[in-house]
């Protein structure tokens, strides 16, 4: 009877202790679930702020010119400079009523987070229309700007030498205008106007912004002396960066045995003893003419601009022949039934030198010869991917390039196999640019032209945030972030939590979307699309990507949603004005089909729903909206439009300037008026919206007058 009772008050304590871990399980998973739904919130209520890019403007010291210390007065008919000991300045009307009350100088140096004026400041005349104002700014650097007054034009061109007296850390160099009439019209980086009402932030790139009106304004618009513009229009306060770090990422993979793909961050630039850093803008004041035609991202009266970069990994010959003509079984490029070929998509394609497959340029002369069909259509830009020796000597990368510069006239270069530090040392983001490592690359590019670098710093910037703030257990930041990918800026704060967490639940992260200027993430975010590090990367150019483009849901049931999805997306990206370039593997194969081509009956073909993007986007191109190029195209025309500039004319004539030693073809520009003529001739054009695009070729080292008309 006691064993009875034994094993049932065993069986009881049992039972008990199951109840009460049950219950333990339950309110852990509640206590769970609760700091979730916390940090959610909270995380919500970090998103939904004003995220911003710019200095606080109530910690920078704006000082006000003093009239009773006045030691420098310039003027011509259309504006009055005037400027004090301290140089502070004021910029007026000729009757003296207050456009400009400042250009403040303002530096982020090092690790610290803290700011730097000006001191020992020096205010000199140094001829009849140049005023010199000099200063150091801390110990680091010693800064000299010249203000340049026209006497027969309304604008006053800045000049800003910095010489550095020390190695310096340059997270932020900046000028700061302070205007004492509002904005009037923001020109955005896309290229489109916002005439208001406006947002708390912008970065512009380097295009511009209007403030005032009539005799009492101010224009600053197109400035590519710069490194980027701010602007917070609320405050009336322009941000001219003459360095930021946010403008040139650049990350660097050191060497790692175990492969573990660590990166180092170097965006900020890095001066050395002795260097000299040279900035120009101008600003426009008084009556300039009330419209100004911007000059549009891609040329021809495109709206938008779209690249297919490929890279060269897992690639076969039956597969090339399948994604550029149509089928393996197509061996030349005039039978092309669809692909990029039969659609003539143009593509920057990278090869390998080397290959263990079939697609190696040096070793298959059938592969080689596919190559060539792409490059004689004057369409394909194929470059190297490498050499594709995991770690090629010197010999090899010279004998490969030398090859790719005599038969394709190669200007571009796709890095391979960087990300575990391991192998491929000789990439742009690995030991290339190195000149104490056996993997230096740069002589040899500068050897043979090749200009033009996928750097994968964006994608890291895209997407490292939310891991780091997670591995660093920041999870109401990690939160915020997350929110960000989901929701844009207008949406966090016109939203409720509930109506924000639902859309959350139910649509695709922002991440994915076709457009390197991310609108969805704002228009306060910075988001360059080509770049060069000041002392990165030397007069190389880098180019961006956001992501890995994959198309393997067009192997899955839901293929006519994700097609209509796809088209949606290129809809917007035209609305947008927008520009997207395609990291992607269009030939790899891991065993299975891509979503771009796929294996009937052992045959290798484009898949269909493939082809029917391709399609759609050939004629969205026929239409004269989609601008389908190469990086090398591409490139070629945005360092073309660096090296233009503007007179504006107070009786509205403006005056273009093309000062490259090329003509620039289909110099694309936008007008909200109504018509427009150039040297006195109507030019190519078409109405979008309230928008008019126009087009023209303009030989090199010539002028064009430009007159508009409402």
């Amino acid at each position: 009877m006691s064993i009875l009772k034994t094993q049932a008050d065993t069986r009881n304590i049992n039972l008990l202790s199951r109840k009460t871990a049950l219950k333990l399980l339950f309110l852990v998973c509640c206590a769970a679930v609760l700091i979730l739904v916390i940090f959610i919130f909270l995380g919500f209520n970090r998103a939904s702020r004003n995220l911003s890019f710019i200095p606080d403007p109530n910690e920078i010291n704006f000082t006000k010119l003093k009239p009773a210390e006045v030691s420098i007065i310039k003027e011509n008919k259309w504006y009055k400079i005037i400027v004090d000991k301290q140089g502070d300045l004021n910029v007026t009307t000729p009757e003296g009523a207050l456009i400009m009350s400042g250009l403040t100088y303002y530096a982020e140096h090092g690790d610290k987070n803290e700011y730097a004026g000006l001191d020992s400041i020096s205010v000199s005349l140094t001829s009849d229309s140049t005023i010199s104002i000099t200063g150091n700014c801390k110990h680091d650097s010693y800064v000299r700007l010249i203000l340049a007054v026209s006497k027969n034009h309304p604008y006053i061109n800045v000049n800003v030498n910095t010489s550095y007296k020390k190695e310096t850390t340059v997270r932020r160099e900046a000028l700061i205008a302070s205007f004492d009439v509002p904005v009037t019209e923001v020109y955005l980086k896309n290229r489109k106007i916002d005439p208001g009402p406006f947002e708390p932030e912008y970065w512009l790139g380097r295009e511009g912004a209007r403030f005032g009106e009539e005799s009492r304004s101010a224009l600053i618009y197109h400035t590519p002396d710069v490194s980027s513009l701010q602007l917070n229009p609320g405050r009336k306060l322009l941000y001219v960066n003459l360095a930021y770090s946010r403008d040139h990422p650049f990350v660097r993979i050191p060497y790692q045995e175990d492969g573990g793909g660590r990166s180092i961050d170097l965006s900020a630039a890095r001066y050395k003893t002795g260097d000299i850093r040279d900035n120009d803008f101008t600003i426009w004041f008084g009556r300039i003419p009330a419209v100004i035609p911007r000059i549009m991202m891609v040329p021809d009266g495109y709206l938008a601009g779209y690249v297919f970069t490929e890279h060269a990994d897992g690639g076969n010959l039956r597969r090339n022949r399948a994604v550029y003509f149509g089928s393996e079984e197509i061996t030349d490029i005039k039978n092309a039934t669809g692909g990029f070929a039969g659609h003539k998509i143009p593509v920057t394609k990278s090869v390998f030198y080397i290959d263990s497959q079939d697609c190696s340029v040096r070793d298959n002369p059938e592969f080689l010869d596919f190559l060539d069909q792409l490059y004689s259509t004057g369409i394909y830009e194929i470059c190297l991917h490498t050499p594709g020796d995991p770690n090629p000597n010197h010999e090899l990368l010279d004998e490969s390039m030398k090859f790719m510069n005599e038969r394709y006239n190669s200007s571009t270069w796709i890095d391979h196999g960087v990300y575990n530090g391991k192998y491929n040392r000789e990439c742009f983001v690995c030991d290339g640019l190195d000149p104490n490592s056996r993997y230096y690359t740069r002589d040899l590019w500068q050897k043979y032209g090749i200009h033009y670098f996928w750097n994968f710093g964006l994608e890291k910037i895209y997407d490292e945030p939310l891991k780091t703030k997670i591995k660093e257990f920041k999870l109401t930041e990690a939160s915020a972030e997350y929110w960000r990918r989901y929701l844009s800026s207008k949406e966090l704060k016109h939203t409720s939590f509930f109506s924000a967490f639902y859309e959350l639940i139910k649509r695709p992260s922002s991440k994915y979307e076709l457009n390197l200027l991310c609108p969805f993430r704002g228009e306060l975010c910075p988001t360059p699309v080509y770049w060069q590090n000041p002392t990165q990367s030397y007069q190389f150019y880098s180019w961006g990507t956001a992501y890995e483009k994959d198309f393997t849901s067009l192997t899955t049931k839901k293929v006519d949603k994700v097609l209509e999805t796809e088209k949606q997306n290129l809809d917007k990206l035209l609305n947008d004005w927008g520009v997207f370039i395609n990291h992607g593997y269009f030939v790899r194969s891991n065993g299975h089909e891509n979503g771009i081509w796929t294996d009937l009956e052992g045959k290798i073909k484009i898949n269909p729903y493939f082809d029917r993007i391709l399609d759609y986007m050939s004629n969205l191109r026929d239409e004269g909206n989609l601008y389908i190029t190469t990086i090398r195209d591409l490139m070629n025309y945005w360092i073309k439009t660096e090296n233009v500039n503007y007179e504006y004319r107070p009786d509205g004539t403006i005056y273009l300037y093309n000062n490259n030693a090329e003509a620039i073809n289909g110099l694309s520009l936008a007008v909200h008026a109504g018509s427009v003529r150039v040297n006195d001739e109507i030019p190519q054009f078409k109405r979008v919206g309230g928008e008019t695009i126009f087009w023209f070729d303009i030989p090199s080292r010539a002028r064009a007058k430009i007159l508009i008309q409402p």
